[in-house]
């Protein structure tokens, strides 16, 4: 019994009896190897789990799938559908027929093996788990400096959250890029994703277990209660996917889940409050103002701190006595209305009609307490059960005050990700739990939302295309993880958001909190998308730089407003092991009416500006310093109107047919002044020498 297909140079092959399948490039180098049949832990009549390790019985083609005919010993029959994909392999189906009451299901592996070796003993999980290659790609999986290659050796035993469950690394990195329902494996022959095709029922984990990984599902159902019935169907529960790398192979992987652009609307700039609030300075009014005078974005979030307390919706009388005149300030400053809201945590439950059946709760009944770090030495919260029609219409209610009478044209939505899991406290209703509790809560604020306002723009993380019902803005968070590298952890994160440009997603590339670190952020947000800040404007925090200033007025005056792109690399680098992703000189190609046209690019110089060889595809575009080219309408930048942002020193050299119309300096938001240029065979020449320090950019008409 033995499966095959081969796409994208490589091919897959699977020894069902042995269970031994391989991912292999086209010249017989191993990607990947592993088992692939699914393994229950059981809860046994004692309490203690047993492992049951299904086999396969017979292998028989129907129509474009092949049905896999499966013996789970001691539980009863099953099969498994396998198809081809033009990506790799999927499981569009796993079912099992109990031979007397349904088990309490514990865990769901694939990847894990029970069989002895000799002269080894199986640890305390009961397993082997058997995904080997030669290392791991998990996005972000580790900060302070971010890191998202791992050496198969490097994490030991580790449980990896791929989706809103527990700390990745460092507690914060449950937020961007995650949830991505999906990991990597691999090396220099190529790179294989898995994950599973929808969003799961139980918390999903890459469990790594010296230098050998398999795919977790956490459901813990001898505490809760196994769901009724004589079957039990997964649906979509693995989906294999491969290419040369790390991030192509994300890529194409993610293509598998098609989804439709979202409004371009949705890609607007933002400033965040969370800088000053962070650091107990709740000064709104001088903030708005500053920011209007300085940068003029199109959205003001009012970020955690402004309620009551967490998920109220209730204004904190006592810190904002006039947060309404606050919220008008945002509006006639030209700036449209964000709220923070966690959409989980719910603190004083009593104060808006809830009571412990409308929480998540213990085996006692009682409400469970639960952080972003999943320590009872912190501040902590209850979070909301959705199985409670109460809950669900709370959850309704407060969003209708948000955007009804508060007037919301954003909610920041935050927090699905810190939860308990199911080890301690799981929805009352099966539909809800494991990973489709967090979609549940962000999808039942953003339909509540869009009952008012069907164009209001839903802010949040991960990258997987399977949470785009529920959003239509990423936002890359605020480099918490980057710890002191802000610039160089952007740079990474750029090249993972990317991912999302292919997806029609609105892309909001955030930054951090050290405007001396901003230009290197500025930079990649020409490419990604729309720019966001929570940097420091209240000036207890010290002086901000008038050119620190400029540069963030002119991404937000001359970003692109499209929302579909792909990523022209140049030397940017994809990441593989041994070396981290990192943005160096890159570009966005958005779809035309020839093809493609580059309308963005971020051109970085000394170490990292391209070699000639790579500078091909730019057409005789040189520099030196660092700039920011950025399309304006539907041209590109060769033939259009663009804007030219220096962040250093230095000149420009721009392809050009024909003598543009006029070169000139932009300084504020559009007084013009004469910039020094010239046109000469065939190229556009800006020198930027000693620009003043207020200077925007240059505008070039054609």
């Amino acid at each position: 019994m033995t499966w095959k297909h081969e796409c994208g140079g490589f091919v897959f092959e699977w020894d069902l009896q042995r269970d031994e399948a391989t991912v292999k490039a086209t010249d017989g180098r191993l990607v990947w190897n592993g088992g692939l049949l699914p393994t229950l832990r059981i809860a046994g009549e004692n309490g203690a789990p047993t492992i049951v390790r299904s086999q396969a019985v017979a292998l028989e083609k129907e129509g474009a799938e092949s049905r896999i005919s499966l013996h789970f010993p001691g539980l009863g029959e099953g099969f498994l559908r396998i198809a081809s994909t033009p990506a790799g392999i999927s499981f569009p189906e796993l079912r099992l027929k109990w031979n007397a009451a349904p088990a309490h299901l514990v865990s769901l592996f694939f990847g894990a093996a029970t069989e002895e070796i000799p002269g080894w003993k199986r640890g305390e999980d009961g397993f082997w788990p058997t995904w080997r290659a030669d290392g791991f790609c998990v996005p972000s999986a580790k900060g302070a400096p971010v890191q998202s290659f791992f050496r198969f050796w490097d994490l030991g035993q580790a449980d990896l959250a791929l989706g809103s469950f527990g700390p990745t690394g460092t507690p914060y990195a449950a937020a961007f890029p995650r949830p991505l329902y999906c990991g990597a494996m691999g090396g220099a022959a190529g790179w294989v994703v898995a994950g599973p095709g929808a969003i799961p029922d139980g918390a999903l984990y890459l469990k790594i277990r010296s230098g050998a990984a398999c795919l977790h599902l956490l459901y813990r159902e001898d505490l809760w209660g196994a769901p009724q019935g004589a079957e039990r169907i997964w649906e979509e529960p693995l989906r294999l996917s491969w290419a040369a790398e790390a991030w192509e192979a994300y890529r194409v992987h993610f293509s598998t889940f098609p989804v439709e652009p979202v409004a371009p609307l949705h890609q607007r700039s933002g400033w965040n409050s969370w800088a000053e609030y962070r650091m107990g300075i709740y000064e709104n009014r001088p903030l708005i103002d500053a920011v209007a005078r300085a940068v003029r974005p199109e959205m003001f979030t009012f970020d955690d701190g402004w309620e009551t307390c967490n998920s109220t919706g209730r204004i904190r009388r006592e810190r904002f006595p006039d947060f309404e005149g606050d919220l008008a300030a945002v509006r006639e400053a030209g700036m449209a209305v964000g709220l923070w809201q966690s959409v989980a945590w719910v603190d004083q439950p009593e104060e808006v009609g809830l009571g412990a059946g409308d929480l998540l709760s213990g085996l006692d009944g009682a409400p469970v307490r639960t952080n972003w770090l999943g320590s009872p030495y912190q501040p902590s919260h209850l979070a909301l059960d959705p199985s409670s029609a109460s809950a669900r219409e709370f959850i309704r209610r407060k969003t209708h005050t948000l955007v009804g009478t508060l007037g919301a044209k954003l909610l920041k939505m935050d927090f699905g990700y810190g939860v308990p899991g199911p080890d301690v406290a799981a929805p009352r209703d099966p539909a809800y739990r494991g990973e489709r509790l967090a979609f549940a809560l962000y999808r039942l604020m953003a339909d509540a939302a869009r009952e008012l306002n069907p164009d209001i723009t839903l802010q949040c993380w991960g990258l997987s295309p399977l949470l785009r019902p529920a959003f239509n803005l990423l936002t890359m968070d605020d480099l918490g993880d980057a710890g002191a590298q802000e610039g160089l952890g952007h740079r990474q994160w750029s090249v993972w958001a990317a991912l999302a440009g292919a997806q029609g997603t609105a892309i909001m590339a955030s930054g951090g909190y050290d405007w001396s670190q901003d230009a290197e952020i500025v930079l990649n947000t020409a490419v990604i998308g729309a720019p966001g800040s929570v940097l420091n404007l209240n000036p207890k925090a010290g002086a901000v730089p008038p050119e620190a200033l400029a540069r963030r007025r002119a991404v937000g005056l001359w970003y692109r407003r499209t929302v579909q792109w792909r990523p022209l690399w140049l030397n940017t680098e994809k990441g593989k092991l041994g070396a981290e992703p990192l943005a160096r000189c890159w570009g966005r190609l958005e779809p035309s009416a020839s093809g493609e046209s580059l309308r963005a690019l971020a051109l970085r110089d000394g170490a990292d500006k391209p070699s000639d060889l790579e500078r091909a595809p730019l057409r005789g575009i040189d520099w030196s310093g660092r700039w920011a080219l950025l399309a304006q309408g539907d041209g590109d930048i060769y033939s259009g109107e663009v804007a030219c942002i220096p962040l250093d020193e230095g000149w420009l050299l721009l392809p050009s047919e024909t003598a543009p119309r006029a070169v000139v300096a932009i300084s504020g938001f559009d007084q013009e002044s004469p910039a020094a240029w010239q046109w000469k065979d065939g190229f556009i020449r800006i020198d930027a020498t000693h620009p003043p320090l207020d200077l925007t950019g240059y505008l070039i008409r054609r």
